[in-house]
């Protein structure tokens, strides 16, 4: 994509986060879609999906100055590193990978909640950002918890969060469309 298609992309507040959703969905479903597959497809599934998710966070650190925050750019960097490590190491056992997926959720959500409370004076729908965080932070910790689940287990659960996730940015996402329209973002 050239610089001129990514700023326009995300000029609008919320594209990112309807990308995300959109990208959460579709992970979920293809995971529904293809339940026997092999661990190694399941894996790179996840790395290609956080790697994506992490580029699409850290696009819009960049691309959004008014709606910068650091904590945008963190959760992007954890999601761009567990994809890769998901990928470079596709052979881990089902255990590794559910502390591996339940540690980029863990962290991914508690940075959600600390955005959502930092974005709470300047944007009204900050709830729906805090409840995303906190089921993000909820599924890390079980996944953690439990590591070592059947992976049939660990894949359909990954799935549903996936899923309810990506149902939860689409409506953060629209929800700052809408807010863009009726008053100002970022109040001064």
């Amino acid at each position: 994509m050239s610089d001129a298609a990514d700023r326009k992309m995300f000029k609008t507040p919320g594209t990112a986060l309807i990308v995300r959703g959109v990208l959460a969905i579709v992970f979920g479903l293809l995971i529904i879609a293809l339940p026997s597959a092999t661990a190694f497809v399941v894996i790179v599934m996840f790395g290609v999906f956080a790697i994506i998710d992490g580029i699409t966070s850290v696009a819009h650190y960049f691309y959004d100055p008014a709606g910068r925050s650091r904590w945008s750019i963190v959760g992007g960097l954890i999601s761009i590193a567990a994809g890769i490590l998901a990928i470079a190491l596709p052979g881990i056992t089902a255990a590794a990978v559910g502390v591996l997926i339940g540690l980029w959720a863990l962290v991914l959500g508690l940075s959600q909640i600390v955005l959502s409370l930092a974005a709470r004076n300047f944007v009204s729908n900050w709830g729906i950002w805090f409840l995303t965080g906190l089921i993000t932070t909820v599924f890390g910790i079980f996944v953690l918890v439990n590591p070592g689940l059947g992976f049939l287990s660990l894949v359909w659960m990954l799935a549903g969060f996936a899923i309810v996730m990506g149902l939860l940015l689409i409506a953060s996402g629209m929800g700052l469309r809408k807010l863009a329209h009726t008053e100002p973002l970022y109040g001064h």
